[in-house]
């Protein structure tokens, strides 16, 4: 089916998307499910499905408040153009989790990322290789 629906992509533009759409779908239905096995939060790459277990992330405005499983596809689809990673965390404050597309920086670029969390209007940013939040 999967190769029919690349089949059928290649042929006509609107099928093309209807795909991507499902895809992007079924990706939400998948990092939803994963999000319920961190309840404290998560960081993953989407291409490789990996978790980065070093690095700064800091979150991409754009995708801000976003919560529940009805964004999914839109902070999908930003991290998809930008640095392809997304985060997941639970705010305790309102009890709800957050999902974010998100840049990760080398550890060793803490003024980078900080520049980029107060350009992108972030409260904090987060250490992975210690778990600390930064806050701005």
């Amino acid at each position: 089916m999967l190769a029919l629906s690349c089949l059928l992509a290649v042929h006509c533009g609107t099928v093309r998307q209807v795909s991507q759409q499902k895809a992007d779908v079924t990706l939400a239905d998948s990092i939803w499910t994963f999000s319920q096995t961190r309840p404290d939060g998560f960081t993953l790459h989407l291409a490789t499905w990996t978790e980065p277990t070093v690095g700064i992330s800091v979150s991409y405005e754009d995708t801000q408040h976003s919560h529940g499983r009805e964004c999914l596809e839109a902070v999908i689809g930003h991290a998809k153009t930008h640095s392809g990673h997304i985060g997941g965390w639970f705010n305790s404050s309102d009890s709800l989790y957050y999902f974010d597309s998100v840049r990760i920086f080398p550890e060793d670029s803490l003024s980078a990322a900080i520049l980029f969390g107060r350009e992108h209007h972030q409260i904090a940013i987060y250490r992975l290789s210690t778990g600390e939040e930064i806050y701005l």
